[in-house]
């Protein structure tokens, strides 16, 4: 799910954030191993630790349509490989950036950009989205850097970011890399139907951070989402966050989770307001994560208690069973990518 998609739903179901995760960055989402020098240098091909930062700029002071300004960070584990192309494709776990761009070779990585056409408005005018990045491999190929930016006109929103990675690894399978300490669980029930998935190989794994304020300085409105996410081999996903708003008078924190495997797809949102006791206690989440230059990890149990105040979203097309209570489902997944050598690595 996106950080537009993010952003937009909790616009939709919140109006409050826990002020005890406002106005600071949490610890771990800067700084990468050092180079690897037994690395191949002969392609990129492996997987990476990348990070990246991402930051809105105000629209036009007449622009009422976003005031706000977003700064976005994250954490992850990825895979090079070449594509159809022979191009060497950066793989992400941000849904942004994991669209089917048009991608241009160049000599040392590649260009990809994308447009996207919104829906006219009332009045008749039609927001386009331009973006565009530019990949660049190290000459060893041990590293990389990366920009990008998206526009939107006419409303003049703007988005740029950078990234940055290392290689962690000549192979391109994280259960197989001998560089990494790899593993993977799930065990989920929906609607009385059980599953344990233990063999899911990753694509990638990461960690997001995001922080959101207005442009109207005495609004005092604050949004902030931490965002847990895997995606296999085969693109199955599965993702956990949590959402906190205040906009000066209203509090709120909304919990979520998303799984996708080949025998169940659900998604759930639990939503409250400071001071409802039952709304909260309507969804139980406990968390185990970490993020730093060695480790990406998440380990998260996701219960529903009271089906009354916990939202599937799917429920808003006629095709799903939403009339189905959902009181005692759960997801407890997790994921784990540890460098193993990380401090032996030489400059």
């Amino acid at each position: 799910m996106s950080s537009t998609l993010h952003r937009g739903l909790a616009t939709a179901v919140i109006v409050g954030v826990s002020s005890s995760l406002a106005g600071c960055f949490p610890q771990g989402f800067t700084g990468l191993p050092l180079v690897d020098r037994s690395l191949s240098s002969e392609s990129p091909e492996g997987i990476w630790m990348i990070v990246s930062e991402e930051n809105t700029n105000f629209p036009n002071a007449e622009d009422s349509m976003n005031p706000y300004k977003y700064t976005g960070m994250t954490r992850e584990f990825v895979k090079v490989i070449a594509n159809e192309q022979g191009i060497y494709e950066l793989t992400r776990c941000d849904s942004e950036w994991r669209q089917d761009y048009e991608l241009i070779a160049t000599e040392s990585g590649y260009e990809a950009s994308l447009t996207e056409t919104g829906n006219a408005d009332e009045s008749g005018v039609t927001p386009t989205t331009l973006t565009d990045l530019t990949v660049v491999f190290a000459s060893n190929n041990r590293s990389l850097t990366a920009e990008g930016s998206r526009v939107t006109t006419p409303v003049g929103e703007s988005t740029t970011l950078t990234l940055e990675g290392v290689k962690v690894s000549d192979s391109t399978s994280f259960a197989d890399a001998p560089e990494l300490t790899y593993s993977f669980g799930l065990d989920y029930t929906n609607l009385g139907n059980s599953g344990v998935v233990d063999t899911a190989i990753a694509n990638c794994i990461g960690l997001e951070y995001g922080e959101q304020v207005t442009e109207q300085g005495d609004d005092g409105f604050i949004y902030t989402e931490n965002i847990f996410t895997f995606y296999d081999e085969e693109d199955r996903q599965v993702q956990y966050y949590r959402f906190y708003q205040n906009n000066g008078d209203t509090v709120t924190e909304s919990l979520g989770a998303i799984i996708n495997t080949e025998d169940v797809f659900t998604m759930y949102v639990n939503a409250c307001s400071e001071g409802e006791s039952a709304c909260s206690e309507a969804a139980q989440w406990t968390e185990t994560s970490s993020n730093s230059i060695a480790v990406i990890s998440f380990d998260i149990n996701y219960q529903v208690i009271d089906n009354t105040y916990v939202i599937n979203p799917l429920a808003l097309t006629p095709w799903t069973a939403f009339l189905w209570p959902h009181d005692g489902d759960f997801m407890n997944g997790s994921a784990s990518v540890t460098i193993d050598s990380y401090q032996q690595f030489e400059d």
